[in-house]
């Protein structure tokens, strides 16, 4: 995994878009979309754009649309945008000002409304025939 992980210094510039590193540490600022296994957003790192990871972990700034399975938000994070998360560990002191969103996947809520009626339909059909 070494050589698959990449790190932006403190001070660091960077724009345009970040692909095939399975992990990526920001201390600078980055303004891109990204796709990877882990993003960390350090303290001094700011980052705009869109993020797609299995685990993000933020004590930076973030604003942009982040698809993640699991976020960790420190005490010093500062979120807006759009978070939609599986699993969201919030330290005291976090700060968001944006939309949370769980678990949202359409194709997951289109299933869970189709459980939904074929629970009432069955229902409906035991009590029709008592």
């Amino acid at each position: 995994m070494a050589n698959k992980q990449a790190v932006l210094g403190s001070g660091a510039r960077f724009s345009g878009k970040i692909s095939n590193a399975k992990s990526i540490e920001i201390n600078g600022y980055v303004e891109a979309d990204l796709t990877t296994e882990k993003v960390t957003i350090g303290s001094s790192g700011k980052f705009l754009g869109s993020v797609d990871s299995e685990l993000v972990v933020i004590a930076g700034e973030y604003e942009g649309k982040m698809q993640a399975d699991s976020v960790w938000l420190t005490e010093t994070s500062r979120i807006s945008g759009e978070v939609h998360y599986k699993s969201l560990q919030m330290d005291r002191g976090a700060a968001l000002n944006c939309r949370v969103v769980h678990n949202w996947n359409e194709t997951d809520t289109n299933n869970e409304e189709e459980t939904r009626e074929n629970e009432v339909n069955a229902q409906e059909e035991q009590s029709e025939e008592k």
